[in-house]
């Protein structure tokens, strides 16, 4: 008779947990994670980078303390206010590291999308504890967890967007019945409105399948958010902000949401979008991706011409 872990490791592949304590340097993370946080924090710092965003969210360790499926027992684990600890020891010490006057951040799932994952109401708890330790902003995400990724081929990675939690981090355009755009919007709306609540104005930042200008005014006016993150539609068209501000909206070149750029990163491939990789390849001085075949960055847009 199998055990639930043994036959967890059949159907998804052997990983490890925050919750396998008998291991010596999982169990010794809590100590060891605030010092490897801080000390990239001060390199990222002395590089001249404007501010950072310390990663809670999908299949990073932070984001397993976090989850409701942490059971540890040393004071880590449990209940959401000793799930919370290790991010908001790590939080302290990066601040302490950079000081007041830098930007710090991080960005957590609203929704982790598995069986037996934080609920919103403990999600939007995260949210307020972060507000109130002093984060300069906060960025929502969801899903893209190993909890429920596919096994991987022989030889393979492990993959944290190949199950419904890696569908609801980046939906594709055909799609169930939710649609791909916006999925991430209610739920970032109920934690701005608990950190609004809470007496605090820390910025929140949503991001998921958001495709046109039209969509990102209406999150900002409806009040979901107070910043907004596009990262495909800004991969496929690098100037669609500029564009629509100076009168060329017509001209913007839409995410299709095929994934396309998903699949190439998941094959650690150089990242394109087939929107723009196959356009003008004989161009001068164009910059090709390491196999040849593909443009390495978007085609430069002259407005003039349009």
């Amino acid at each position: 008779m199998l055990s639930e872990r043994e036959w967890e490791a059949l159907q998804y592949g052997a990983r490890e947990r925050v919750t396998d304590t008998e291991v010596e340097h999982i169990r010794d993370l809590p100590r060891i994670l605030p010092a490897a946080f801080s000390s990239a924090a001060i390199r990222a710092q002395r590089a001249g980078i404007d501010g950072i965003e310390l990663h809670y969210a999908h299949a990073y360790t932070m984001a397993a303390f976090l989850s409701r499926t942490n059971c540890r027992n040393d004071g880590y684990g449990g209940s959401r206010d000793n799930r919370i600890r290790v991010p908001l020891e790590v939080y302290r010490a990066v601040r302490r590291a950079v000081g007041d006057n830098y930007v710090v951040g991080c960005r957590f799932l609203a929704d982790e999308c598995i069986a037996g994952g934080s609920t919103l109401d403990e999600t939007v708890f995260f949210g307020v504890e972060f507000a109130k330790a002093g984060m300069d902003f906060l960025s929502t995400s969801r899903g893209g967890k190993f909890d429920d990724a596919k096994q991987p081929s022989v030889g393979a990675a492990a993959y944290p967007y190949t199950g419904r939690s890696g569908y609801e981090c980046m939906p594709q355009y055909l799609s169930d019945e939710a649609g791909p755009f916006g999925r991430n919007i209610p739920a970032t709306a109920a934690i701005r409105g608990a950190v609004r609540a809470a007496g605090m104005e820390t910025p929140v930042v949503c991001t998921g399948g958001v495709h046109n200008f039209e969509m990102a005014e209406r999150m900002l006016k409806q009040g979901d958010c107070d910043i907004v993150g596009s990262a495909r539609q800004s991969l496929a068209d690098p100037d669609w902000l500029r564009k629509v501000a100076i009168g060329h909206g017509h001209a913007v070149r839409l995410c299709e949401y095929t994934n396309y750029c998903e699949g190439l990163d998941q094959k650690h491939k150089q990242v394109t979008c087939q929107l723009w990789d196959k356009l003008a390849l004989d161009e001068a001085g164009v910059k090709l991706a390491s196999d040849g075949k593909r443009r390495l960055v978007a085609p430069e847009w002259n407005p003039v011409m349009q």
